[in-house]
């Protein structure tokens, strides 16, 4: 027992020891404040009263400090007897106020909006010499190259604060009054010049000039003048320094005709391959872009298997005197790289293995540059990823490296509502809750409702990616529309309802990394309601209205060969459905219908984009069923086919087709953009179809005719706002008959 308290006065001495010898804060203070707050200070300090104080954390604190951008030097003392901590500040001076003297050309508004330096900031001089220069550039754009601008803050030493004075004396506008090329041979002057924005009567711009340049050599190098070189360029200004005389002066050189091509180095890639790509006529005139481009073809074939480090190195054997060169092209083909591990970072909500199921690229595979790219546009195609960054890291083995890909998470779900109007539905009122992202597991649903005066739509979609983590998709569809239909023509007395009541269930394998097949069962019961008598003693004359439930089943084929899903730029997809309704299904209507479509996307310009859409579809009745009925068939016109014509009432067969084509050509350009994002895209349009009762009666000249091809020009505008998409176009129809509407207006907000 004796032994026991012994060694616990001990460990209490020893303790009360320990305890003595550590600092603990009792209070932390901020000295040299001026305008900044003590508490803006201690929120991003760590060191806090009642803690064991340590210079590493003080240390950190200072950084901390620092980074705020208020304080020009921090300096820690910190009391070991009484255990009083205090952060010695010096602040940088806040600036009360920028003021401009001598602008005429900007307004300080334009001035204060292209300045880095805010007023109601603390100062800081490299944002005050940026400012300076963001300024000068405004200038100089405007002609004002001799701007010159002096800066003077002045400090209030009692408060601390400063006011800066931009003094700027713009001088005078020089235009250009004239440009020469001197050193032309084989052009004419007015040849090179046009290859120039640098002209007479526009404003100097360094920018621009020096794309100019890079301009006119790549003329040259293309057509054969291979030792072209800018020898000097003159600015010569007139006495009052308002007009410029710009003088080039250039060396031409030899123009050289390609004697031979050949290449060297290649093991990986046999020569025929090579050779398919080399074509070239002797004697060709010599240009640069092709040689470029050749290598570059090169280089995309190793970077396919693995060699993403092969070069081609050209070498030219010039002849000047001949005027022929021969090239030769070096492949460095250098080792096949393999991969190692895979790491994906940023995720929030996502499970890591709906990114990795993406990727076309494993661990210890051959890193090919083609699988590498296709993922990360498959990634994208999932919806709910705002952006993609990547890295190969290498490891310790040369031949092996890591991949790591940082993903950031847009919004996997929203809510969007709204409201429009049409001249098709008047005002149309809808909502739609859709989720892209369930539970992490890439999952996607969606509950749509649109309610308007023509139409009530009711339905869910549900899609399964990956069932059971198999590469099968699963797809499951309910529905209940009810929308205002026409009979024969647009006026009251033809108008009825008709209502759809269904489901669709689809599933299928992903055949490779473009192509699905997906078999799938359909039943939907379909009721004409509110028709007049007129109207119903027309429609039972041809239809046999008891022919009410559609049960099929169906198979759909995809190649999907699109860079984005969502915004295509290039690629095309490619859709083949067929479906076999019968009334062994369950259902009292048989018919085997076949639909394909076909489009294509094609870069343009900058982020312009031509597409081009077609579609045909044919629908057979068997089994005893003489007719169609009246909602199994094809009907063209209003916004999904032909615009510029009324749904159903203007284009085919008073009681619908069973034949139809159609094209549409868009041109779609950005017209605004957020956060690098087509925010407001606008669109023109041209369209052309018809449909028919059966293949005799297929007539493929334009006319006014119901039976004749109709076809439209247009324009829409899409605005994709943070909470709906809005669209508004007008198609305007080329082959309307005496008495139609010439054009299809429709605006609306909410939905697709």
């Amino acid at each position: 027992m004796r032994t026991i308290l012994v060694l616990l006065s001990v460990l209490m001495l020893f303790s009360a020891y320990a305890y003595a010898d550590v600092d603990v804060i009792s209070n932390v203070s901020i000295e040299g404040l001026q305008n900044v707050k003590t508490g803006s200070v201690l929120l991003v300090t760590n060191l806090k009263k009642g803690q064991c104080y340590s210079i590493a954390a003080a240390k950190e604190d200072i950084r901390s400090i620092l980074e705020t951008g208020y304080f020009d030097n921090v300096e820690v003392c910190f009391d070991n007897i009484d255990g009083n901590l205090i952060f010695v500040v010096e602040e940088k001076p806040y600036i009360e106020s920028i003021v401009f003297n001598g602008n005429l050309e900007f307004s300080d508004g334009d001035l204060k909006r292209a300045s880095v330096l805010k007023a109601k900031n603390y100062y800081d001089f490299s944002k005050l010499e940026e400012t300076k220069e963001k300024i000068k550039s405004l200038y100089r754009n405007k002609g004002y190259a001799d701007c010159e601008i002096e800066v003077y803050p002045t400090t209030d030493m009692n408060t601390n604060k400063m006011t800066i004075t931009f003094l700027i004396t713009e001088n005078s506008r020089i235009i250009i009054e004239e440009v020469k090329v001197e050193g032309i041979y084989f052009f004419k002057e007015k040849k090179i010049l046009k290859l120039m924005k640098t002209s007479p009567k526009k404003i100097f711009k360094e920018d621009i000039y020096q794309t100019d340049l890079k301009s006119i050599e790549m003329f040259y190098k293309n057509n054969g003048f291979m030792d072209y070189r800018l020898i000097s360029s003159t600015t010569v200004y007139d006495d009052a320094r308002t007009k410029m005389f710009l003088t080039l002066n250039i060396y031409e050189g030899s123009r050289y005709k390609i004697g031979s091509i050949t290449y060297d180095g290649n093991s990986a890639i046999d020569n025929k391959k090579i050779e398919k790509i080399i074509k070239f006529k002797k004697n060709k005139i010599f240009n640069q872009n092709e040689i470029t481009k050749i290598m570059n073809i090169i280089c995309e074939l190793y970077y396919e298997r693995g060699y993403l480090d092969a070069k081609v190195v050209p070498n030219f054997d010039k002849d000047a005197d001949g005027g022929i060169v021969n090239v030769n092209l070096s492949i460095k083909e250098n080792p096949v790289l393999y991969m190692g591990n895979i790491y994906i970072d940023g995720l929030v909500s996502t499970n890591d293995k709906v990114i990795r199921r993406e990727l076309l690229i494993k661990p210890g595979e051959v890193l090919s540059d083609k699988k590498l790219l296709r993922s990360i546009e498959k990634i994208y195609n999932l919806g709910f990823v705002n952006n993609i960054e990547y890295q190969v890291l290498n490891t310790d083995k040369p031949d092996i490296v890591d991949l790591m890909i940082l993903i950031t998470e847009g919004d996997p779900g929203r809510v969007t509502g709204g409201f429009g109007y049409s001249l098709n539905n008047q005002f149309v009122t809808s909502m739609q809750i859709q989720r892209m992202n369930i539970f992490g597991l890439g999952q996607k649903l969606s509950l749509c409702w649109e309610v308007s005066k023509k139409r009530k739509d009711y339905e869910i979609y549900w899609t399964e990616p990956y069932v059971f983590d198999k590469n099968i998709i699963l797809t499951l569809n309910a529905f209940n529309i009810k929308k205002d239909r026409n009979y024969i023509s647009v006026d009251h007395d033809n108008e009825y309802k008709e209502n759809k009541m269904g489901f669709v269930a689809k599933a299928g394998p992903r055949i490779n990394n473009y192509m699905s097949l997906l078999f799938g069962y359909s039943y939907e019961y379909v009721k004409l309601l509110d028709m007049g008598l007129s109207v119903k003693a027309e429609i039972e004359k041809v239809f046999d209205l008891s022919r009410d439930k559609t049960s099929s089943v169906f198979a759909q084929f995809t190649y999907d060969l699109r860079d984005f899903v969502f915004n295509p730029s290039r690629g095309s997809i490619h859709t083949a459905n067929l479906d076999l309704a019968s009334s062994f299904l369950g259902g009292n209507v048989d018919f085997v219908k076949g639909t394909v479509k076909s489009t294509w996307f094609f870069p343009a310009f900058w982020k312009f984009v031509l597409s081009v859409n077609l579609q045909s579809g044919v629908i057979i009745p068997y089994n005893g069923q003489l007719r169609i009925p009246i909602y199994n068939r094809f009907y063209l016109g209003g916004p999904d086919t032909i615009r510029g014509y009324a749904f159903r009432t203007e284009i085919g067969p008073k009681n619908g087709g069973t034949v139809m084509g159609f094209m549409n050509i868009e041109y779609k350009f950005p017209i605004w953009f957020d956060k690098e994002r087509e925010f407001i895209q606008g669109i023109m349009f041209y369209d052309i179809g018809g449909s028919w009762e059966n293949y005799d009666g297929i007539n493929l000249i334009l006319g006014s005719e119901r039976e004749n091809i109709r076809s439209s020009i247009g324009f829409e505008i899409k605005i994709m706002t943070p909470l709906f998409p809005l669209k508004f176009g007008c198609g305007y129809g080329l082959n309307h008959k005496e008495g139609e509407k010439s054009h299809q207006f429709y605006f609306s907000l909410g939905g697709n």
